[in-house]
């Protein structure tokens, strides 16, 4: 029961972060910075080992299709980085650490298969497994312990993602327009329902900027 309760745990706790990265995606989907928005959500979903980030992704296109290409590249860069970071970590663990900090991923499919393309063939294997839709983590633990370049890591790293974000991007900004239009309305109304719910909050006025006061009644933004 205690494993059970765990395990709830965790998946209650990665929905919710995904709620709260989508409604960073929702609030900033009509800024200049938007693309770079999405990096730093690629990024925070990569070093969280547990998020996944294709759908978030694709969620980012629909808000913003002509942004696309832009969305895609800069996701790839804040997931190269933080693969990177995470690569490091491996690293300086080391074999020994390892395996008694990650039990379970030695023992998975997926860690045979990495060994076994990593292995076989180096780097051009992590570049392969980055941009195919497969778990990334266990083939980045194996390239750290192995000491792979870290320079031709990154490379790898960002090239894989680069293709497949850009795969991912340009299927989104395919979707018809009637879809693309229904996500738009869909987002217009969560906004609205957060600036409804932020400017109902009676501690908002404790933190408004110096100088100005909370919204009134006619401030408020009509549903």
């Amino acid at each position: 029961m205690t494993m059970l309760h765990e395990t709830v745990e965790t998946v209650e706790t990665v929905e919710t972060v995904e709620t709260g990265l989508l409604r960073a995606l929702t609030r900033g989907a009509e800024t200049r910075a938007f693309p770079l928005i999405v990096a730093a959500v690629a990024m925070a979903t990569t070093l969280s080992m547990t998020i996944p980030f294709g759908t978030l992704l694709v969620a980012a296109v629909l808000l913003a299709p002509r942004r696309w290409r832009s969305i895609a590249a800069t996701s790839s860069i804040g997931a190269a980085i933080g693969a990177l970071v995470l690569y490091l970590v491996f690293h300086h663990l080391g074999w020994n650490r390892f395996f008694v900090a990650y039990p379970d991923v030695v023992r998975s499919t997926a860690w045979r298969d990495a060994t076994s393309w990593l292995g076989g063939y180096g780097v051009p294997a992590l570049l392969v497994i980055a941009a195919l839709p497969v778990p990334l983590t266990p083939a980045l633990m194996f390239a750290a312990i192995s000491r792979l370049p870290v320079a031709e890591v990154l490379l790898a790293l960002w090239l894989g993602k680069l293709v497949k974000y850009t795969l991912y991007a340009w299927l989104a900004s395919a979707f018809p327009s009637p879809w693309i239009r229904r996500v738009q309305d869909r987002t217009a109304t969560l906004h609205a329902a957060l600036s409804r719910a932020q400017a109902l909050d009676p501690g908002s006025q404790h933190r408004a900027a110096p100088g100005t006061s909370p919204p009134g009644p006619t401030d408020r933004p009509q549903p």
